[in-house]
């Protein structure tokens, strides 16, 4: 595979902050150690190259220095002297305490100078005085601008004790952390493989998402020798990282490995001692030795054993010969069938290795069926997978299992859907379509409502309504049929999808007539689902959540229709503005499914997308990590976008662009990629980036054409509005006539289109008059009227609408708007007060910010707040003003007073008031207050990687 260079750094957004924490604290005085640990390849040395970036960013030096793995001897602190060789090296001491002490003097001396960052890699090779002279560190840089930063690996047993001896040393300094990494979730894993690959096919991306299992290096690795295999071998290079724990034992340790990997990554010690043949005292001596190496896990409680990694028992399975391998899968065959408790499920995949293909053949489709009837549609899948992988080399395989081979891909396919895997079950049912041809055309017709559904599923554009429409050509109106019902039925679906809900309600009803009056049940109760969908869409909620109400009774035992019940039925309420509702009944649903293993994705979801409405943050952290932990290949981009949505609202804009980028490669249909643009242009707007939020929001705008995007439309245009109110202030601030009104142009634009949409949404959702009310206040800005009253009414609207945090945003604004009309601190103190508590609880930081610059530029918190940082100088000088009078409008900006200004730069007040004055002559600006706004919006904002 074709790879590209890529610095790309994704995930860690926690251990970066607890990093930047460090440095931060560092800076000012703190010193402090932190132990990095993880299993190798999980990402240490890569965590640790971005510390350094960001470090020397901040005006750190650097030191950094490597154990090395010698054999056969140890460099006394190795590591240390490699870091201190630009200052002189370690200080010589005529003991070790002499030693020590000298070391800590010169990090001392040089901190004086500029906080460091010293960096210690590799300490599982590091000998016992390095380690010593850490542990003393970590107890002596309290008061001293030094951060210590050591690596090491958790999964070396050599050196376990001495490892766990300096740890505990670490934490007993108080000064000091231990900071652990785990695997990447999923998410993060996709968007580290889509940097360095770009687009893989969905097969391949699962397939070392899960062979990898969230370590960075092993999935590079496996990354490098796909292509667009999905069952590549492993590269030569990580196998052999992989088996050098292995080499150092002994033949008859590897000999009991290679048995342990046939069996599969987890195994019984009775199985080891049967297929073995060895004395059980050796059996155990050798499990003993692959523990002790790190190879092995014993499970007590389950009496079994596991490789450490998937891809360490699949390195060591490499290493099986040819003709030893079809030994081995039947003697563990034989094995298994002796005892009382083997079935199919085990059995299957022994007797395809042991080439019994008949045998393998009957034990899989048996096993799906055992899988199936308790839910297990993983494991179904697995052994339909495996069936179809046997069929061609069965002559009799009709006769053995009772299925055609369409019926078999057909069922496969299914399983695939329900697992998260659609384009899997868009392959097999292509497969199925062409055998099947234009003979049977009812059966043809099913497997297009299939691809259809599957098309969808996996964000194939507009396609899958061609694929719903073919269906329903199939199947002729008369004579009546469930077919027939069905097709239509799927055509209704697809129409609500693309948002065309008119022509769907049409189509709804034929098939829900056609469902009565042939008894087809089950598409009766998906017709009634679409219906109650169409009806609330329409304008006629009530009637619509009757109906989906029903669904939800109806659909009880039915896991498919009651997930896409409760799907319609949340996503309905949110749309009527009671999100609150919508909330609760998600996660009844996700409790109420919980037993199935079936995907729902799009039911969490829903369930998030509530939460950040209604402002339960944490709550929706907690549930959108563990949707990204689950990802499949089944509408991605839904936990993605939500993901990105509340990180932008913490300030984590960096992890938030990750997850827009990644979700954007998965949409293809326009409502989905209209509604991500809205999103888009709200990170842009957070970050101050005006233009580019103006951008997204006409990309979008595009998109959502008036026949079905009015609820899209209007909330785009509030989105644009508030970019064009802060373009226009910054127009006037330089004086440019020509760009004030063509912002100003574009803006009642704007507002025109939201009012025509914001009619025709009134009729479907409440939600609509919300963000008219908002869209509306945000182009008196870009007149710049001051109304407070409008900012009041939009807030009060949102907060009727049971949406705190657009609420707090508002009353934002409203305190801004008192502010400039000369309102007094009390009364434009109320909505600055109510909107910092929603915001405080919420954790928001980016409106957090803007909250307290208002607060101290219109002196109605006396709270201090952090200097501007230099970019901000360095802007403001852009609009004409001399340094001096941008470090003036910096400090107008906090909030001083022509007397603390003087003050703080050694000035007369004279001589500061007239600088104000020059301020605002060149700005335009009427009072110093807006002045200060101006500032603000120049300010980079302030964000969490």
């Amino acid at each position: 595979m074709q790879m590209r260079a890529s610095a790309a750094f994704v995930g860690r957004v926690r251990e970066l902050e607890v990093l930047e924490r460090a440095l931060s604290a560092t800076r000012a005085g703190g010193g402090a150690t932190v132990l990095l640990t993880g299993e190798a390849g999980i990402g240490k040395t890569r965590l640790a190259s971005e510390l350094v970036t960001r470090a020397r960013g901040a005006g750190f030096e650097v030191l950094l220095g490597r154990s090395l793995d010698l054999v056969g001897t140890e460099l006394a602190f190795q590591p240390l002297a490699e870091a201190l060789r630009g200052l002189g090296g370690i200080g010589p001491g005529g003991s070790q305490r002499g030693v020590f002490e000298a070391t800590l003097a010169l990090l001392s001396e040089r901190a004086g100078v500029i906080p460091v960052l010293l960096i210690l890699e590799d300490l599982h090779w590091a000998d016992a005085s390095t380690l010593d002279i850490v542990v003393y560190l970590a107890h002596n840089l309290d008061s001293r601008r030094v951060l210590l930063l050591a690596t090491l690996r958790a999964d070396e047993p050599a050196s376990a004790a001495r490892l766990q001896r300096l740890a505990d040393g670490v934490r007993r300094s108080g000064a000091g952390q231990i900071l652990e990494l785990g695997p990447l979730e999923r998410a993060e894993l996709a968007a580290l493989l889509d940097a360095r690959a770009g687009a893989l096919s969905a097969a391949v991306t699962t397939a070392i998402l899960t062979r990898s299992q969230g370590n960075p290096f092993f999935a590079e690795e496996l990354l490098s020798a796909v292509g667009e295999r999905d069952d590549a071998e492993l590269p030569r290079g990580l196998r052999d990282a992989l088996l050098t724990r292995v080499s150092g034992l002994d033949r008859r340790t590897q000999s009991l490995l290679r048995v342990a990997a046939a069996a599969g990554r987890d195994v019984s010690y009775p199985l080891l001692v049967a297929v073995t043949a060895l004395p059980e005292r050796d059996v155990r001596e050798s499990l003993r030795a692959a523990v002790e190496h790190g190879v092995l896990v014993a499970d007590r409680r389950g009496g079994r054993y596991r490789f450490r990694h998937a891809l360490l028992a699949e390195a060591v399975y490499g290493t099986v010969l040819p003709g030893e391998q079809e030994w081995l899968h039947a003697r563990l065959a034989d094995e298994l069938a002796r005892g009382d408790d083997a079935g199919p499920a085990e059995l299957a995949p022994h007797w395809a290795l042991a080439g019994r293909s008949r045998d393998a053949l009957t034990a899989s489709v048996a096993a799906a069926r055992e899988a199936q009837a308790v839910f297990g549609l993983s494991e179904a899948r697995g052994h339909l997978e495996r069936a179809l992988a046997l069929w061609d080399v069965v002559p009799d395989a009709f006769e053995l299992t009772g299925l055609r081979l369409d019926e078999l891909l057909e069922e496969t396919a299914l399983l695939a859907s329900q697992t998260g895997d659609a384009p899997r079950a868009v392959e097999l049912t292509q497969q199925a379509i062409a055998l099947v041809g234009a003979g049977d055309r009812r059966r043809a017709a099913i497997l297009h409502e299939r691809l259809g559904t599957f098309e969808f599923q996996r964000g194939g554009g507009d396609t899958f309504l061609a694929a719903f429409e073919r269906a329903v050509a199939l199947v002729p109106a008369h004579p009546q049929s469930r077919e027939r019902a069905r097709a239509l039925e799927a055509l209704a679906r697809g129409l609500t999808l693309l948002w065309r809900y008119d022509e769907s309600l049409a189509v709804c009803e034929q098939a829900l007539e056609l469902a009565r009056a042939v008894g087809a049940r089950d598409t009766e109760l998906r017709a009634l689902m679409t219906l109650g969908s169409d009806l609330a869409y329409l304008g006629r909620g009530d009637d619509g959540l009757a109906h989906l109400t029903r669904a939800v009774q109806l659909a009880a035992g039915d896991p498919d229709a009651l997930h896409r019940a409760y799907v319609t039925l949340t996503d309905a309420l949110t749309m009527l503005g009671r999100p609150r509702a919508a909330a609760q009944l998600a996660e009844d649903g996700l409790a109420a499914l919980s037993r199935y293993e079936a995907d729902h994705t799009v039911l969490a979801a829903n369930w998030i997308e509530a939460l950040l409405a209604i402002g339960e943050w944490d709550a929706a952290d907690r549930a959108s990590a563990a949707a990204l932990r689950a990802v499949t290949a089944n509408y991605p981009h839904m936990p993605l976008i939500l993901r990105a949505d509340l990180e932008l609202g913490r300030g984590r804009f960096d992890a938030a662009r990750v997850h827009l980028d990644a979700a954007r490669a998965t949409v293809r249909h326009e409502p989905g990629l209209a509604y991500l643009d809205a999103y888009v242009a709200e990170l842009a707007l957070w970050q101050h980036r005006w233009t580019d939020a103006a951008e997204a929001v006409h990309d979008g705008l595009a998109r959502a054409r008036p026949a079905w995007g009015a609820q899209i439309r209007v909330w785009l245009c509030a989105k644009g509005l508030r970019a064009q109110a802060e373009l226009t202030s910054l127009a006037r601030a330089r004086r440019d006539a020509d760009a004030v009104r063509g912002e100003r142009t574009t803006a009642s634009a704007l507002l025109a289109d939201a009012r025509r949409a914001a009619t025709e949404a009134a009729a479907i959702t409440p939600n609509a008059a919300g963000w008219l009310a908002l869209a509306e206040a945000e182009h008196d800005r870009a007149e710049g009227a001051v109304r407070p009253d409008r900012w009041a009414d939009a807030a009060d609207a949102w907060e009727r609408l049971e949406r705190p945090p657009l609420a707090a945003y508002c009353r934002l604004r409203q305190a801004e708007a008192l502010v400039a009309a000369g309102a007094s601190r009390t009364e434009a103190g109320a909505p600055l007060r109510a909107a910092h508590a929603i915001a405080a609880r919420l954790g928001a930081g980016p409106l957090l910010r803007e909250l307290e610059l208002l607060a101290a530029r219109a002196r109605l918190d006396p709270a201090p707040l952090p200097a501007p940082a230099p970019q901000a100088a360095n802007a403001l000088t852009d609009l004409g003003l001399t340094q001096r009078e941008a470090q003036v409008l910096a400090l107008v900006a906090r909030g001083l007073t022509n007397r603390e200004i003087a003050a703080e730069l050694v000035i007369s007040v004279k001589t500061a008031s007239v600088h104000v004055s020059h301020i605002l002559r060149k700005l335009d600006a009427p009072n110093r207050v807006e002045a200060a706004a101006i500032a603000h919006r120049l300010a980079p904002p302030q964000a969490h990687a």
